[in-house]
């Protein structure tokens, strides 16, 4: 039953245009197809991908302190052809010696070539060149990568049996900081604050407001109903 019609119809209308403004963001109405979800996703993974740009190209320069560091371990991948990739990817780097017995793999090398050759593929992916990547190993970007990730970890097993931590320690944070950011913003268009700053604060205002908009039409429509607070407490606890 109606109780306070001004307040019922004006939640009536608050809530028909929040559902409204939903139903629009819902269609493929935001470029590519996208619904406003999508967009809003992202442009926050966009900005996301420029903002860790500095931090990948910070650590891509500490690989220069390694050049001139050999380093030789034995690694086990978890079957004979999975070795046999690693190896055609180590083989390409120049002075890096490989030598592949069913799932085990030697390699001895310069370990800031190593890590230049790593950095080289991943800024390469990260930067959407995967065409390269492919081109230059025979295999899709991202599975390239994938390799060194699944190779550089065994790596850092086997140098911390030999207590060689710090270059297990340099290993671990390119694989962190260089090739996991290269691998998952694969296809992601960089894109920077302040060249969004509009869309930015325009997305947030409106999170805000319309997130406001749906509690006031809520609201408008118990006090026209005439369920109060208090009532709905004393329900709740009866």
């Amino acid at each position: 039953m109606i109780r306070d019609r001004k307040a019922f119809y004006l939640g009536i209308i608050m809530m028909i245009s929040f559902l409204g403004i939903y139903f629009y963001m819902m269609s493929p109405s935001f470029g590519n197809g996208r619904n406003g979800l999508e967009f809003a996703d992202d442009m926050f993974n966009s900005i996301s991908k420029g903002s860790a740009m500095a931090i990948v190209e910070g650590e891509v320069k500490k690989t220069e302190k390694w050049q001139g560091t050999v380093i030789d371990v034995v690694i086990k991948a978890k079957s004979g052809e999975e070795a046999a990739n690693w190896a055609s990817q180590y083989e390409k780097i120049d002075g890096v010696q490989v030598k592949v017995d069913k799932e085990a793999l030697t390699v001895k090398g310069d370990l800031g070539k190593i890590m230049a050759v790593i950095s080289r593929d991943s800024m390469d992916l990260f930067n959407n060149r995967g065409d390269i990547v492919k081109e230059r190993y025979g295999l899709e970007a991202r599975e390239a990568i994938y390799n060194w990730y699944n190779s550089t970890k065994q790596i850092t097993k086997a140098l911390d049996k030999q207590e060689n931590f710090k270059e297990s320690a340099a290993i671990q944070g390119l694989q962190k900081k260089v090739i996991e950011p290269s691998y998952n913003y694969y296809g992601v268009e960089i894109e920077y604050v302040k060249n969004n700053k509009g869309v930015m604060t325009f997305m947030l205002v409106f999170y805000l407001l319309y997130t406001l908009w749906y509690g006031f039409a809520i609201y408008y429509l118990c006090q026209g109903l005439g369920i109060t607070m208090s009532k709905q407490a004393k329900k709740a606890e009866a």
